[in-house]
């Protein structure tokens, strides 16, 4: 009976510690480290599909009237919906093959003391990408000189990914905002787009 009281206490003993001490630690590590992998994931999915081509007249269509004045701005549809799901699909992708390596360790960092940090085996805990990683698309206008106008189209892309550690499991939120593609516009940009977020709305109308 005392042997068994006597398990008990070690066993609480160490569920006490794991939370108190070592989980603090592996999250706040392991956080830094997911979003850097969330982020390379979501680059090299841009690089992969994009592949260093300007992509901008494949996505926007500038219509003018007959002086040549800029009139609207069309949206390809097809296009940007393929556009941002390759992207996606590839991050996803990109993602679960980084995951697979999980987020290690080493065992002087999880003691908690200064001087071991950095030193021993390390110890691999692992990480899931959970859900489907969510696109939206915004766009700028900036002023490129006399008449001209430097237009910008980005992707933003939102990861989830699951850290599992030894007493629970957390969940990491990630933020990638990429520029996809610009162009630089001659003639005066409509009010209607460059005052408003008209042109954000009809890009994720039809993603």
């Amino acid at each position: 009976m005392v042997l068994l009281v006597f398990l008990l206490i070690i066993i609480i003993s160490i569920f006490v510690f794991f939370n108190v001490y070592v989980n603090p630690i592996i999250i706040t590590i392991s956080q830094a480290k997911i979003k850097t992998m969330a982020t390379k994931a979501v680059n090299g999915a841009v690089q992969t599909v994009i592949n260093n081509t300007d992509v901008y007249d494949e996505l926007i269509d500038i219509m003018t009237d007959s002086e040549g004045n800029i009139t609207m701005f069309q949206v390809r549809s097809i296009q940007i919906n393929k556009l941002s799901k390759d992207i996606s699909k590839t991050a996803q992708q990109n993602l679960e093959l980084a995951s697979a390596e999980g987020v290690g360790i080493p065992l002087g960092t999880l003691s908690g003391i200064s001087v071991l940090v950095g030193l021993g085996p390390e110890i691999n805990f692992y990480v899931s990408p959970i859900g489907s990683i969510q696109s939206s698309f915004s766009s700028e206008f900036c002023s490129a000189g006399i008449n001209q106008t430097n237009h910008r189209i980005y992707l933003t892309l939102d990861t989830t990914v699951s850290l599992v550690l030894p007493t629970s499991t957390r969940t990491v939120s990630t933020k990638s905002h990429i520029l996809i593609c610009e162009s630089i516009i001659i003639g005066k940009v409509p009010d209607t787009y460059l005052n408003s977020s008209s042109l954000d709305e009809m890009l994720n109308l039809v993603a």
